[in-house]
């Protein structure tokens, strides 16, 4: 679900009234459309003739091409040709801005040259990376085998690891600076330019004429994290280039061997907390014993070990993660209707957050002491 570039406000992007929107019932299939809603094209995932139009781009006019259900916005398709290895053909969604997926590629390439298994995009006959079509942005990328984790505590030591082992490799890319469209966590003014807003306060009025009490509540632990990171020094640490995806789905296992790492999208500069709080926020959630196990992983190849003031910073950071997935598929919804994005919000407001927020204490002892810093940093948690 990349984020792409800002569109200009204006009638044709009005959010959807609050009429178009007005339940969130548990598991239901229902979309809710505004006709409004219009820089989103239908999804082609059953449109044989796109797909070979783009196929043709790598000459591989005849391959078989099965969709990949899965991906939050941008489409991918499994492509069998009669004979070769397989692929994986992507349609960018329009929420990701050209300009930013050169970022992607390059780290991706750069990645692959010191052997890590990433599917680095495959050039068209032409030599592009990026084809464009009359039907959207196309790459294509290899294939990678295998199945993600399974649910136990040794995985969680792997994934640690992983990141804190990858995170010491892109510290060697020769970044261009921060990728065009992205920010850092807390900066949800960017993150919600793509969807024609000009603001996060916009995005929140909009969500307040659906359910003013959710709207008070995210806006609420906004604030609080907010202060909280200030305090603990967020602004003051360096930005690196960070992954910002090392989750269970994204990662694949044959056996005992990594043999996929997934989706670069969000890949950008930020501080490596950041990073490794969307990992504990999504895989770990306010489980200390997951948080435990993932960090012990972590910190065994941390170079440079966790600073104190790190450590101390990490329960925070998984609330700033937290609520960035909430306030991104809502943003995104009010212009689809998508009542699994709006669902997914409401999960955070109601259970994800919370639950962080109550556990910051006992989060915060244990990322120290795994740190090797049992006392608190500059400031708790």
């Amino acid at each position: 679900m990349p984020i792409g570039a800002p569109l200009v406000p204006g009638p044709s992007m009005a959010a959807p009234s609050p009429a178009h929107i007005t339940a969130w019932p548990r598991g239901s299939a229902r979309r809710a459309r505004d006709p409004t809603a219009t820089r989103y094209p239908r999804r082609m995932t059953d449109d044989p003739t796109a797909v070979a139009r783009a196929l043709a781009a790598w000459g591989l006019e005849g391959a078989g091409a099965s969709s990949m259900r899965g991906g939050a916005v941008n489409e991918h398709w499994l492509v069998e040709p009669a004979t070769g290895p397989h692929h994986v053909l992507r349609r960018y969604n329009p929420r990701h801005a050209a300009e930013a997926t050169a970022y992607e590629h390059d780290l991706l390439a750069f990645l692959a040259g010191r052997d890590w298994p990433v599917a680095a995009p495959v050039p068209a006959a032409d030599g592009s990376m990026v084809v464009q079509t009359e039907d959207g942005r196309w790459s294509l990328f290899p294939y990678l085998p295998g199945g993600p984790p399974r649910n136990d505590r040794r995985s969680l030591l792997r994934m640690g690891a992983l990141l804190a082992l990858l995170q010491t490799d892109l510290r060697a890319w020769d970044s261009p600076g921060q990728r065009p469209t992205f920010s850092r966590v807390t900066d949800l003014d960017t993150y919600v330019l793509p969807d024609g807003y000009r603001s996060y306060a916009e995005v929140l009025g909009w969500f307040e004429g659906i359910d003013a009490r959710r709207a008070a509540a995210l806006d609420g632990a906004r604030v609080r994290n907010v202060e909280a990171l200030e305090a603990l020094g967020y602004a003051d640490l360096p930005d690196q280039v960070i992954y910002n995806e090392c989750l269970g789905n994204n990662v694949l296992f044959e056996g005992d061997t990594v043999t996929g790492i997934l989706d670069f999208d969000f890949a950008h500069e930020d501080a490596r907390v950041a990073d490794i709080g969307r990992s504990l926020a999504v895989d770990c959630g306010a489980d200390a014993a997951k948080v435990h196990s993932w960090m012990t992983g972590y910190t065994a190849h941390a170079e440079p070990p966790l600073s104190p003031d790190e450590a101390a910073m990490l329960p925070a950071m998984m609330v700033a993660n937290e609520i960035w997935n909430a306030v991104v598929p809502l943003s995104i919804a009010s212009r689809t209707g998508d009542v699994w994005m709006l669902e997914s919000t409401r999960e955070s407001i109601d259970d994800r957050l919370p639950d962080l927020e109550a556990a910051q204490p006992e989060l915060g002892r244990v990322a120290r002491v795994v740190a090797g810093h049992p006392q608190p940093g500059t400031v708790e948690p």
